[in-house]
């Protein structure tokens, strides 16, 4: 649909009367400006006219290439456009700025017309956001000191321009209409992770309200699936510390870990206790496994996570990386000297430990019926030789028991008591060589 921005044939008059301070002109084009409306014809056509605090802003009809919303076409007659073209040419050769010749020319035409009841009339185009598209944060400055007050909507649009902030924190008095409004949007906006803490300090007296609000502003944007780093360093840098949890325990800590965002997490630790977990016992250094990135699990273990804590389902970090295959964060692991065994291995751990031990008891006997068989004449060579290899099973199975690899499981009666029967057997056995040796040596 083409929309059409009309200048009237009156403009060129009133440009004329402001330019030249006659009243009598300005007057003459104000009551004869055509009523200020939108139409269509039957090409669909919307044709706008609008009052003349609008057209002030862009002095003259816009060429096609300049204009976004509108086509402006002007009502001119020769005489009028021999006119603006002779005084835009002066306009140019001066030293006042686009800004300084809207402003001269608002402060004029204030004389004669309520500006904030012309800017009031029409919703479309909004006026101030016409200031911002424009970049005439001096004329929007002026606006506000001139006693024009700002929506809601007006308020927070403007507030997202550096420029045009820093008139809002000059006129905050008087340039709001509806602060309680303004601080619903602003709100809204926070929890999205934009930046309008600043805006909400101006309106809030309750600093620990807005100070809630940050928090949750952060956990809200780090739980989002298409977050990005940066937004999250922005309310950071507004003062946000994580401080609030979501349904399941989780801080935004822990969702930063989760997803990888390295200096967020940097900014945000030394706020919190480092053995901190969730409803499900999970400590962050899961959550670092789950973002499977090297550098997070450094970060971690370089702040003083402990990496072999369980959760309430008695899965460490390292299992549970092995359950996500997670590839990283498991080789990151061990090059900690932090690894476990799957339950298989765990099994077949504790089965080569308890077989060991079975078979240094067995060697007892095995020692004792070879030492009374008459058919062995050497008997004190086969007592030395059972009691070492004896020895040997029984040191090597206690080592592997004492490794960092053997599960830390309750063990049945049966293997209990085979373990006493192994220290039992070897020490007999030890008892039995002596006795042997000091035969020996009685000669």
């Amino acid at each position: 649909m083409e929309h059409v921005l009309l200048w009237p044939s009156q403009y060129p008059l009133l440009l004329r009367g402001l330019i030249e301070q006659n009243g009598a002109f300005i007057l003459d084009a104000l009551e004869s400006w055509p009523s200020c409306s939108t139409s269509k014809d039957e090409q669909g056509v919307e044709t706008t006219i609008l009052p003349p605090v609008f057209y002030l802003q862009w002095l003259k009809p816009l060429e096609p290439f300049e204009s976004c919303y509108f086509q402006h076409i002007d009502e001119y007659d020769q005489q009028q456009q021999a006119y603006t073209q002779q005084l835009f040419a002066h306009i140019e050769q001066s030293d006042m700025t686009r800004q300084a010749i809207c402003i001269m020319l608002l402060e004029r035409l204030a004389q004669y017309s309520d500006l904030a009841s012309q800017i009031e009339s029409t919703e479309l185009p909004n006026f101030f956001e016409l200031l911002i598209n424009l970049k005439h944060e001096q004329v929007f400055e002026w606006c506000l000191a001139a006693q024009m007050s700002l929506t809601a909507h007006e308020v927070v649009t403007a507030w997202q321009t550096e420029e045009f902030r820093t008139a809002i924190e000059m006129h905050i008095e008087t340039c709001i209409a509806d602060r309680a409004q303004t601080a619903t949007l602003a709100t809204d906006k926070l929890l999205l992770g934009e930046e309008y803490y600043s805006l909400l300090e101006l309106l809030f007296e309750d600093k620990a309200e807005i100070s809630l609000l940050l928090e949750q502003s952060l956990l809200a944007q780090v739980m989002l699936d298409d977050v990005k780093q940066p937004k999250l360093m922005g309310l950071l840098a507004q003062g946000a510390q994580g401080t609030v949890r979501d349904e399941e325990g989780r801080s935004a800590l822990m969702w930063a870990v989760e997803k990888g965002f390295v200096n967020v997490v940097e900014k945000l630790i030394t706020y919190h206790d480092i053995n901190d977990r969730d409803e499900q016992g999970q400590t962050l250094m899961h959550f670092a496994v789950k973002s499977n990135l090297a550098s997070m699990i450094d970060l971690m273990i370089a702040s003083g996570v402990d990496a072999t804590q369980v959760d309430i389902h008695g899965q460490s970090p390292y299992r549970l990386a092995m359950k996500l295959s997670a590839l990283v964060a498991k080789k990151t692991l061990e090059q900690h000297g932090i690894k476990e065994l799957s339950d298989k291995g765990k099994l077949l751990k504790i089965k080569q430990v308890h077989i060991l031990y079975a078979l240094a008891s067995l060697l007892l006997p095995i020692q004792l019926a070879l030492f009374f068989s008459e058919k062995i004449e050497d008997k004190s060579l086969f007592v030395w030789g059972g009691t070492a290899i004896g020895l040997l099973l029984f040191a090597f199975a206690r080592n592997v028991r004492r490794g960092q690899l053997y599960p830390n499981l309750s063990h049945p009666w049966s293997l209990k008591g085979l373990t006493a029967i192994s220290w039992l057997s070897v020490s007999v056995q030890v008892l039995f060589a002596l006795l042997i040796l000091s035969a020996f040596f009685r000669g």
